[in-house]
C-alpha cells in the first residue's frame, strides 16, 4: 500500500490531499472521525487518475458527494475519502435531454430542466447532494423519483475506465439502486418531456415552499433517518411515538419534521445514533418496521 504515489499523483493533478482529516467538516451532519487521508480533484481527469492509483496500491477509501445523507463513527475511520464535489461538471440540454455529470448539484440540474421547460425534476427542487448520490439513492419526491427518467449512465470501472451502460442494466427501488455497485457513478443522461415553463416553475417552487416549511432546512442535518414503510410515513409514526423534537446530548430530531435528525453542536456519535436507534426500536414494538435511508459509516 503506497500512500506517498497518491499523495504525489494528487499533487500533479492539483487534488488538494489533506492527511488525518475530521470527516465532520465535509458532512452536512457535522458528525464523523478523522480519515487518514482526504482527496479533493477538482477535474474529472485527475479524479479518474487518482481512482486508478487506490484500486492498483489496494487502498481502502469511500467516495464523497455532498455528504447530505452520511452520519460518520466519531472515532478513527479505516478508509480515505475522494471527494467528487468539485469537478467543475457541466449540465447538456439536447432533445429533451438532459447529459450530466455526477459531481453537479442536484438542485442545480432540477432548475435548470425547469428553465429549460423540461418536466419531470420539478419535484425534486431543494433535495441536496450530487446527481450522482441521487442516481445510487434513488432520490426523489411528489412521486418522481430520478431513476424513472434515466436513460444511461457511466461508470468508471475498476480496470476498465468509462463504460456506458443503459439504465436497464440496473435495478431500481424506493430510496436503492444499484448503480454504484459496478463503480463510480460518473455521468448520466436523463430523458425528460417538455413542459410549459411557467407551469414548471410554479410547481417547483410550490415543492421548495412545502419542503421549506416542513423539513429544518439550513439546519445541521443529514434528511430522512428512515425510509416510509409502504402506505405510511416514517415521521408520522415517530411523531405519534413522542420522537418529534426529542434529543438526546446535542443531537435531536427536528421540531418541524421527526424524521429528521439534527445537530444542534458537537453531537456525539454515540447520542445520535443511539437515539436513532431508540427510535426504531419503538417503532419496531409497534409492528412498524423502520429501515434506514441514513448512509452509515463504516
Amino acid at each position: 500500500m503506497n500512500i506517498a504515489r497518491l499523495r504525489s499523483i494528487a499533487q500533479k493533478t492539483g487534488a488538494l490531499y489533506l492527511s488525518d482529516e475530521p470527516l465532520a467538516k465535509h458532512l452536512t451532519l457535522g458528525i464523523g472521525g478523522v480519515c487518514p487521508f482526504f482527496v479533493d480533484p477538482r477535474s474529472w481527469a485527475s479524479a479518474e487518475r487518482l481512482l486508478t492509483v487506490l484500486e492498483e496500491e489496494g487502498i481502502a477509501f469511500r467516495i464523497l458527494g455532498f455528504g447530505s445523507n452520511i452520519i460518520a463513527a466519531d472515532e478513527a475511520l479505516p478508509f480515505g475519502v475522494v471527494s467528487i464535489r468539485r469537478l467543475d461538471g457541466e449540465v447538456v440540454i439536447a432533445d429533451s435531454r438532459a447529459t450530466v455529470d455526477a459531481d453537479v448539484p442536484l438542485p442545480v440540474l432540477v432548475k435548470t430542466t425547469v428553465y429549460e421547460g423540461l418536466r419531470g425534476l420539478e419535484g425534486m427542487g431543494g433535495i441536496p447532494g450530487t446527481v450522482g448520490g441521487a442516481i445510487a439513492t434513488n432520490a426523489g419526491a411528489f412521486d418522481c423519483e430520478i431513476g424513472s427518467l434515466l436513460e444511461s449512465v457511466e461508470i468508471l470501472e475498476s480496470g476498465k475506465g468509462r463504460v456506458s451502460h443503459q439504465a436497464s442494466d440496473f435495478e431500481f427501488g424506493y430510496r436503492r439502486s444499484n448503480v454504484a455497485d459496478a463503480g463510480v457513478i460518473a455521468r448520466c443522461t436523463l430523458k425528460l418531456a417538455p413542459g410549459d415553463h411557467v407551469e414548471l416553475l410554479n410547481a417547483y417552487e410550490k415543492a421548495w415552499r412545502k419542503r421549506s416549511s416542513t423539513q429544518p432546512v439550513g439546519k445541521a442535518t443529514a434528511g430522512s433517518v428512515f425510509k416510509n414503510p409502504p402506505g405510511d410515513h416514517a415521521g408520522r409514526i415517530l411523531e405519534a411515538l413522542g420522537f418529534k423534537g426529542k434529543r438526546r446530548g446535542n443531537a435531536g430530531f427536528s421540531e418541524l419534521h421527526a424524521n429528521f435528525l439534527v445537530n444542534f453542536g458537537a453531537a456525539a456519535f454515540s447520542d445520535a445514533f443511539g437515539l436513532c436507534e431508540e427510535a426504531r426500536l419503538a417503532a419496531g414494538d409497534q409492528g412498524y418496521a423502520l429501515d434506514y435511508e441514513l448512509e452509515r459509516w463504516p
